[in-house]
């Protein structure tokens, strides 16, 4: 347990942390490969949930089709790809902006999920309910758990779930420390020359030495996409340099309630 805590404490100190505001704090992290001129690059950003000025919300099902750049204005300070999605935007697993589920979610029970209330109580759900909670003002969900109860997944699961799991992909994922307080997102870049992308244990292994309890794997590979005060703070795939179109994204804003309506086009028009 010593050895552990020591761990945390080194690695947390070895990351240069940029206050972006009160209560949000963002890190770039570049970590060797053995054997390797190339690197792991990591973006991560700290919400503390008790900061009164800063709001966690969901992109509504109106928005789905956007890229993230159609978001990088004011009110918004920052966001993060999320869902899983089809060709039509639908959904994987439950899926609620502001209150509203969204219609046609799929694969809701295998898909562990992150939701907060209206009052900025976030939890992670391994096991997604079948109904859902009324008091989930936003909740979105991924594939497969990363931590859980401080418990990095090992790479005898992702032996498990394939290519998927073990290949070097760009991730999206999202953590909760142990008191709930603070939320940790990260975004890990690759398909690049110089930068390689990460396996879902790897990935977790770096979530638990920054003290995330439990986090969740969202949409990554192309969707990969962390923006921060209108800056895309993430590099595109060499594959891929055109930023991809997404279901929706996790916002941190300066207002309560988005007006949605500025940044969703109008139906039957191409989104931005």
């Amino acid at each position: 347990m010593a050895t552990a805590a020591l761990a945390l404490k080194n690695n947390q100190a070895d990351l240069t942390w940029e206050q972006v505001r009160p209560g949000l704090l963002y890190a770039k992290q570049d970590v060797a490969i053995d054997g390797s001129e190339g690197v792991h690059r990591l973006h991560w950003l700290r919400l503390d949930l008790e900061q009164t000025d800063l709001y966690l919300s969901l992109t509504p099902q109106a928005c789905a089709g956007l890229k993230l750049t159609a978001l990088d204005r004011a009110p918004i300070v920052a966001s993060l790809n999320a869902s899983f999605f089809t060709r039509e935007f639908l959904t994987r697993g439950h899926t609620v902006s502001s209150g509203a589920s969204w219609p046609g979610t799929l694969r809701v029970r295998e898909s562990p999920m992150l939701a907060c209330t209206a009052t900025r109580q976030c939890q992670v759900l391994h096991l997604a309910p079948p109904v859902l909670f009324g008091q989930w003002r936003d909740a979105a969900s991924g594939v497969h758990s990363l931590m859980t109860a401080g418990v990095p997944r090992t790479a005898a699961e992702d032996t498990l779930c394939g290519s998927f799991c073990t290949a070097t992909h760009p991730r999206s994922a999202i953590g909760l420390d142990g008191t709930g307080r603070w939320m940790v997102w990260v975004a890990a870049e690759g398909r690049q020359k110089s930068v390689s992308g990460l396996s879902l244990t790897k990935l977790a292994t770096l979530m638990s030495l920054q003290g995330v309890a439990d986090a969740v794997n969202f949409d990554g590979g192309g969707s990969t996409a962390l923006h921060i005060e209108a800056n895309a703070r993430t590099q595109r795939p060499d594959n891929e340099p055109l930023a991809r179109r997404i279901a929706n994204a996790w916002v941190i804003s300066t207002v309560a309630e988005v007006d949605w309506k500025a940044f969703c086009p109008p139906p039957n028009q191409e989104p931005p």
